[in-house]
C-alpha cells in the first residue's frame, strides 16, 4: 500500500496561500464553508455536513459536531446567533488551527505506525489535550491523509507516538497579548473615515465630518476602557497578516453595545490602527487565541 505525500514545505506555501486568499469558499447557498485550504490539501475529512443539513438539523455527524462534544462546552456560535450554523466558529479554528500547525511543523508523523496528529489546541471537561489523528488514505488522487477521529493523549490509537504535539503558537513574546497603554496608538480617522466609511451605521455615516468625529471619540473611549480595564483589550490572530493584534470595542450608536471592533498592531515603539471589523469577525480571530471572556465581545446580540 503507498501513500501520496505532500511535501512540509508544500503544505506549508499552501498555508500561505491561505492568508492571502478568503478564508472560505461559498457554498450554493451562499454560506462561507471553512472545511477547506491546508487541512483539505492534507487530509480527506470524510463527509461534511451540508449549509442545507445544518440548517435542518440533518445528516450524520461530521468531524466538527464530534468535536463540538468531545471539547468542554463552549458556544461555537459566536456571539451573534444563527440557529443554521451554530458552530461556524469552531469550523474556522478548527481550519486555521491546522494551518498554523503546518506552518509551525507541528503536524507529526509517525513513520513506523504510519499515523500523523496535531494538536487542536481545545481539551475536555477533564482537561485533556485533544489530538486530531491521520491514517494513509488508500485511495487515488486525493489528500494523502485520512482523518480517522479525535483523540485524547491516554488513548491507545495515540500510543505509537514516542511524543505528542504541543498546541501551536501564535508568539513566544507574552507582552503582545497585552496592551501596553504606555504605548501611543497611532491612526488616521480620515483613513478609517475612507476607508471603511459602507462599515459605519447609517446614523454616523449621514451627518457631515461624522465619521471621523465619530472615530476619534470611539478610540478615546476605547483606550481610557483598556487602561482602567486591562481585560478590554482582546488578543487575536490576524491570519492574512500572520500577526496577533489587539481588538478594542467601537462605540458608536449605543452607549453599552459596540458596534465593531478596531484592531491594533504592535509596532516597535508604538501601536498602529490597523481596520475596522465586524464583531463576529473579530471574535473569530480571538478564539484562535483563546476563548475571549471580554463582556463586549462575548455578549449575545440578535442577529439580522
Amino acid at each position: 500500500m503507498t501513500t501520496q505525500k505532500i511535501s512540509p514545505s508544500a503544505l506549508a506555501e499552501a498555508a500561505n496561500r491561505s492568508n492571502r486568499e478568503s478564508s472560505g469558499h461559498t457554498d450554493a447557498a451562499g454560506q462561507v464553508d471553512f472545511a477547506l485550504d491546508t487541512l483539505n490539501a492534507y487530509a480527506s475529512l470524510g463527509r461534511v455536513r451540508t449549509y442545507q443539513e445544518r440548517q435542518s438539523n440533518s445528516g450524520n455527524p461530521d468531524i466538527f459536531d464530534r468535536l463540538e462534544r468531545m471539547a468542554e462546552s463552549e458556544d461555537w456560535g459566536g456571539p451573534t446567533p444563527d440557529s443554521s450554523d451554530d458552530l461556524g466558529v469552531l469550523r474556522y479554528y478548527v481550519n486555521r488551527r491546522f494551518d498554523r500547525a503546518i506552518f509551525e511543523e507541528m503536524v507529526f508523523p509517525d513513520a513506523e505506525s504510519r499515523l500523523s496528529a496535531f494538536n487542536s489546541g481545545l481539551v475536555t471537561a477533564r482537561q485533556e489535550d485533544i489530538y486530531g489523528l491521520f491514517v494513509p488514505n488508500t485511495h487515488t488522487d486525493t489528500p494523502p491523509w485520512y482523518f480517522r477521529g479525535w483523540h485524547v493523549s491516554g488513548d491507545q490509537q495515540l500510543n505509537s507516538f514516542s511524543k505528542l504535539p504541543a498546541p501551536a503558537a501564535y508568539s513566544v513574546e507574552p507582552s503582545e497579548y497585552f496592551l501596553d497603554w504606555n504605548r501611543p496608538l497611532r491612526f488616521s480617522a480620515y483613513y478609517f473615515a475612507q476607508s471603511f466609511s459602507r462599515k459605519f451605521p447609517n446614523a454616523v455615516r449621514e451627518i457631515p465630518y461624522g465619521i471621523e468625529l465619530a472615530v476619534d471619540t470611539a478610540v478615546a473611549r476605547a483606550l481610557k476602557m483598556a487602561t482602567r480595564n486591562p481585560g478590554t483589550a482582546v488578543p487575536s490572530w490576524n491570519h492574512a497578516k500572520g500577526e496577533i493584534q489587539l481588538l478594542l470595542p467601537m462605540f458608536f450608536t449605543d452607549p453599552e453595545i459596540p458596534f465593531a471592533a478596531l484592531a491594533i498592531s504592535r509596532g516597535p515603539e508604538s501601536y498602529q490602527a490597523a481596520e475596522i471589523i465586524s464583531l463576529d469577525r473579530a471574535y473569530r480571530r480571538a478564539r484562535l487565541v483563546a476563548r475571549p471572556y471580554a463582556s463586549w465581545l462575548t455578549t449575545t446580540r440578535e442577529s439580522g
